[in-house]
């Protein structure tokens, strides 16, 4: 059995988990198996077709959590991959898509476990490697709804996102938004028995614009938010005047921000522009940030001689400290520079350093 970090990504990237695909239903397999070559009792729960997380526990009483997400975002446009999902070594660096998000984090998690330890275990280990993080969290509501007792006295824990093993203690949310403009159709000839839904949206995109350049609240550790229009549909010919058009807004929220105030600010900008229009938020997440003074901050910091980090991306983390009180800290091997582009890379000496960051977590953890 392999049991070195850079085999372990080099098998799992090429496992396609592309969740408009095949799901993370083979990756769980191999983690699943891997853990019960190692002696450690797991369980593959297939919460939807396909879709599946992977849980084990050991040891007993106060627990600290390592997670990881097996799902990838697709691999997009093909032409512009020399490597897709091989795994390749090239120069130092695993190619391939979830190289660094985050299949590499988990192959370090998986290659400290054989240095273990797991008689006289004064603590518990949870793992817990889970679904369709890039798109609606499912499989990390899907436990902490459901599996509750795995998180009993669980009061740390660690998500092994790409931080390029630097430790991250804060993160912005998100929300994502629908807005339509509705407007009435004729014949191009004659636009102006009609109203172009997509002028009265260009209208709305500027004053977005102009709102992203001007947010009022600015986090010491996170800095502002963000808005981003990221999808735009509307019309049906070039010469038809338009009487429909929406687009998809991803804001990223700072602390001090909510998903109601910041809905509330667009809405007001939209409102002023006297369309016909609707809005609505179809999911959202919150921002998160950790206290310096957690065991878990002051356990990574006694180890890794490095700067703290943010993020402008969300993880779980905040969905574990707010649905379960876990302190999670997110700590992993990957690079945040290459993550969902093509020929994404982990590098060799991340997950070297990787492995022996992890086995030094869980045995300190496990023994004291």
């Amino acid at each position: 059995m392999k049991t070195d970090a850079v085999s372990i990504t080099r098998d799992l990237v090429s496992i396609n988990s592309d969740p408009h695909e095949s799901g993370e239903k083979e990756v769980a397999k191999y983690i699943n198996g891997y853990l019960e070559n190692l002696g450690i009792s797991s369980k593959i729960i297939e919460f939807e077709k396909n879709r599946c997380n992977v849980t084990a526990s050991f040891g007993h009483g106060e627990g600290l959590m390592l997670n990881g997400h097996m799902d990838t975002v697709p691999l997009g446009d093909a032409t512009k991959w020399k490597y897709g999902f091989e795994g390749t070594v090239v120069n130092g660096k695993v190619y391939g898509r979830g190289a660094s998000d985050m299949k590499g984090g988990i192959a370090t998690i998986l290659a400290a476990l054989p240095s273990i330890k797991t008689n006289g275990l004064k603590r518990r280990l949870l793992l817990t490697f889970v679904a369709d993080e890039e798109g609606m969290l499912k499989g990390s509501t899907w436990l902490l709804k459901n599996e509750r007792t795995l998180f009993k006295d669980v009061k740390y824990g660690i998500v092994a996102e790409p931080t390029d093993l630097k430790i991250q203690i804060a993160q912005k949310g998100v929300m994502e938004m629908r807005i339509v403009v509705n407007g009435k159709s004729a014949h191009s000839s004659r636009p102006w028995l009609g109203v172009n839904a997509i002028d009265g949206m260009a209208k709305v995109i500027a004053a977005l614009d102009g709102l992203s350049r001007n947010m009022k609240v600015n986090d010491p550790l996170l800095g502002k938010g963000t808005i981003n229009v990221g999808e735009i549909r509307g019309g049906t010919a070039s010469n038809v005047v338009p009487d429909f058009c929406e687009i998809l807004v991803n804001r990223r929220l700072v602390n001090g921000e909510s998903p109601g105030s910041a809905l509330s600010e667009i809405d007001k900008k939209v409102k002023n522009l006297k369309l016909s229009y609707g809005i609505e938020t179809l999911h959202s997440q919150l921002p998160y940030s950790m206290r310096q003074d957690s065991y878990i901050i002051k356990m990574l910091k006694s180890m890794v001689q490095d700067e703290l980090t943010i993020a402008n991306g969300y993880t779980e983390a905040e969905l574990y400290n707010r649905m379960a009180g876990i302190d999670c800290a997110v700590f992993g091997p990957g690079t945040k520079k290459n993550i969902h582009a093509p020929n994404e890379y982990i590098s060799v000496s991340n997950l070297t350093r990787g492995t022996k960051y992890f086995s030094e977590i869980m045995g300190r953890w496990l023994s004291h």
